[in-house]
């Protein structure tokens, strides 16, 4: 295995960190959440440039459901952090401060819409490439090959993750958020700085999961129907 895929791999999994902690805006000062903000635009950046080939190849890479749910999220979250990046310049107290430029309490609004739009969609990004990940840890970690006890155990833990992740949606009060309605409810970081990200992390894996399943689904439900076409 190339230990530069290895490396792209460890600065994608960085750049989802930094967006995670950057959700946390009360519990840091703005300025710090800006810089984190900043470090997670270059690593974007940085994975689009390594991945400028399949920008390329987008025009005529249209083949199969699954192929198109991969892209369909691709081209969505570059939507989201595009409005996340707009945004975060109009609205900068510190590193963009020298703009002579405002966004007003709209920018805010919008900005806080891209960046839970941007979390989900990561979410199924990460789960729609679940599979090549699982396979890329295997072989790090040298585990030998797949049997029924293991795959049952991660099943049983993904399907935890997954229950406490819709509860953690309802309890961060996600779907709000992601309609951009008005929302006077704020996390209390005073009260317990760990539950905030261990509800976010379950919110990621219950999205990835849904992700990695509807394009197993989808995969299966195309084979049946290409074998029920050869049938006839």
């Amino acid at each position: 295995m190339s230990p530069f895929f290895v490396i792209r791999l460890v600065l994608d999994f960085t750049a989802a960190g930094l967006l995670f902690v950057a959700l946390a805006y009360w519990w840091l000062d703005n300025t710090t959440h800006e810089l984190i903000g900043t470090g997670m635009f270059v690593l974007l950046v940085s994975h689009n440039v390594f991945n400028r080939r399949w920008w390329a190849r987008l025009p005529k890479s249209v083949r199969g459901r699954p192929s198109f749910l991969t892209i369909a999220s691709n081209i969505l979250i570059a939507l989201a952090i595009s409005a996340l990046l707009v945004t975060s310049v109009l609205i900068s107290r510190t590193v963009f401060a020298f703009l002579p430029l405002s966004g007003g309490p709209t920018a805010r609004e919008i900005h806080i819409l891209a960046a839970y739009w941007a979390f989900i969609l990561a979410a199924v990004h990460l789960g729609l490439h679940w599979s090549m990940i699982m396979v890329v840890t295997g072989k790090l970690l040298r585990v030998g090959p797949p049997n029924a006890i293991r795959t049952a155990c991660l099943r049983a833990v993904a399907g935890a993750i997954a229950a406490y992740g819709i509860h953690s949606i309802f309890v961060m009060g996600i779907g709000d958020r992601l309609m951009a309605r008005p929302s006077i409810d704020f996390w209390d970081f005073q009260e317990s700085t760990i539950a905030f990200f261990l509800h976010h992390i379950a919110i990621l894996g219950a999205c990835a999961c849904a992700a990695y399943y509807a394009a197993v689904w989808l995969r299966w439900a195309g084979a049946m129907r290409r074998v029920t076409d050869a049938g006839q």
